[in-house]
């Protein structure tokens, strides 16, 4: 791809006019999680977006299989969650065989979160990537937009007030204006490349093998571990299919021989015999070097980065399809507020909020594939230690917190709002996640006096308040209470993406107010039917 004045500035483009300019508010590169995550939240605000994918069918490859606690709390929120978890497993458990023939079972590899009761989704789910695709594309068909595939971007030209992006498609070139273009295509991002932002890190050394293969020998319901003198080769059963995702290390580095069937089985034959697992059939092979690197920059003008386009590591912890759909669910509540009228200035806010995060994960993977390294060719008990600090608390996406910046009403840590079960209310019974849920703003007021609810009459529809106390919603088992660590008279408002942007207490309402519409400009309308307000145990 190439690129014009990669800055806001009026440019006149010297290349010959396609044949075609269609319009659109936002664009996206890129039709992975990270993608169709975004596409799925612009296009539920009502937001004109567009999705481009340069290969020409859906993916059939597991990539990334693990879907930790918080991403699921994402899919949940776009009504994907149901669908998606029954396609995925959790609990696998773990078979190792030496090539002894020792069998040893052990504990799966993924454990809960250390206190289940904090979220509706405490399990990592096993599941392929392409499982994961197939319900958000159907969720953002719904809204009337699908995939483009077998287009590829080719150049892109920024003007003040949009983006000139050169397609080429099935049907011949196309101009795509858009007001925002957002690159999520992949580690080699083309559009990363030509904005010329930088990708500093390295490559670490080790290569790993690769595929989803269909087999005979082995039992779809459990993972197989085999220890090796190189580490391990793994196989992980991709549920919904009768396919198995397969892992293996190398020390070859460069020299390593290319990826095939007859390898694979030659593996497998050299550690357990042959005839014991018979591979059929590969419909995906790699021969992967993970990447350790973090883009310099989010936005460069009208365009964005996200997902493995603005940063890259190795998969252990199984964080990469995961910080990529939460990079997602941070910026699109942003870019639907700026595309509404709020201040450009918002988007900075995605960059200072997700690279740390980014930063965080990448030394937190790295490391733990250090560790695994360093013992994994120490027969079964090494590849059993590294295979134990793959998961925990630091993986799940639960305890993410962003650095104080201009979104934290309240100067503090912006902290994922808790979840609580036992709520009970007028025609409702739930939890704190039921009354967010949704692309709102949400202010829970902790209060048993119904008046208190009117300090928010008049604030912007976008804003659905809820009071939390005698008469209203009843948190009769105190876990909201507590979770919030709230008194009477406690007010928190939750930014749209389920953050928290501020605790204070009733009298602060009209800075609260005012706070919100201080971010969203003019995307925060006023609400002209206050009936809500009224009766707060009526979720919204």
């Amino acid at each position: 791809m190439t690129v014009s004045d990669p800055t806001p500035t009026p440019t006149t483009s010297a290349s010959t006019t396609p044949a075609r300019t269609t319009p659109t508010d936002v664009l996206v590169i890129g039709a992975g999680p990270t993608g169709l995550t975004l596409a799925c939240d612009l296009a539920r605000r009502g937001v004109r977006v567009r999705v481009i994918e340069r290969f020409a069918a859906p993916s059939v490859a597991s990539r990334g299989k693990g879907l930790q606690p918080r991403s699921l709390e994402v899919l949940d929120d776009l009504g994907v969650a149901d669908t998606v978890l029954t396609r995925g497993s959790t609990r696998l458990p773990v078979r190792m065989i030496t090539d002894d023939g020792t069998v040893i079972d052990r504990e799966p590899i993924t454990v809960p979160v250390s206190d289940p009761t904090t979220t509706a989704h405490p399990e990592t789910l096993w599941i392929g990537e392409f499982d994961v695709e197939g319900p958000l594309r159907d969720r953002l068909a719904l809204d009337g937009v699908e995939v483009e595939f077998g287009s590829t971007a080719s150049a892109l030209q920024q003007h003040a007030d949009s983006v000139e992006v050169t397609v080429e498609t099935p049907q011949g070139p196309d101009t795509i204006r858009a007001r925002w273009v957002v690159g999520a295509d992949g580690g080699r991002s083309t559009v990363r490349h030509a904005l010329g932002v930088q990708f500093p890190g390295f490559t670490m050394r080790d290569r790993w093998y690769l595929g989803d293969v269909r087999l005979e020998g082995l039992d779809h319901g459990r993972q197989y571990i085999f220890p090796t003198d190189l580490g391990m080769i793994g196989l992980t059963p991709l549920p919904t299919t009768d396919l198995w995702q397969w892992q293996s290390t190398t020390e070859a580095g460069d020299d390593a021989a290319q990826p095939s069937l007859e390898l694979y089985q030659q593996m497998l034959d050299d550690h357990l015999g042959k005839d014991r697992v018979t591979l059929q059939e590969a419909t995906w092979l790699s021969l992967y070097r993970a990447n350790v690197r973090l883009a310099d920059r989010y936005r460069v003008g009208r365009v964005l980065l996200a997902g493995d386009a603005a940063h890259a590591h190795s998969p252990a912890g199984g964080q990469g399809m995961n910080t990529g759909i939460q990079d997602s669910w941070n910026l699109g509540w942003k870019l639907a507020a700026v595309v509404d009228g709020a201040d450009a200035a918002l988007l900075d806010t995605y960059e200072d909020e997700r690279r740390p995060i980014a930063a965080s994960v990448l030394e937190m993977s790295t490391e733990k594939m250090h560790r695994f390294r360093a013992g994994a060719t120490d027969g079964a008990e090494g590849v059993d230690r590294g295979l134990d600090g793959m998961g925990g608390d630091d993986t799940t996406g639960l305890s993410l917190r962003y650095l104080p910046n201009t979104l934290a009403f309240d100067g503090q840590p912006i902290a994922r709002a808790p979840y609580a079960t036992g709520l009970r209310g007028r025609g409702f019974a739930g939890s704190t996640f039921d009354l967010v849920r949704g692309p709102h703003w949400t202010v829970f007021v902790f209060s048993d006096d119904a008046s208190d609810v009117h300090a928010f009459d008049g604030a912007p529809e976008n804003v659905h308040v809820h009071r939390i106390g005698a008469g209203a919603i009843e948190d009769s088992q105190g876990h909201a209470v507590a979770r919030y660590s709230a008194q009477q008279g406690t007010v928190v408002l939750i930014r749209p993406d389920g953050y928290i942007a501020g605790r204070q207490t009733v009298s602060s309402a009209a800075a609260l107010v005012s706070f919100v519409r201080s971010v969203e400009g003019g995307g925060a309308h006023r609400q002209d039917d206050t009936a809500d307000r009224a009766d707060p145990s009526r979720p919204r």
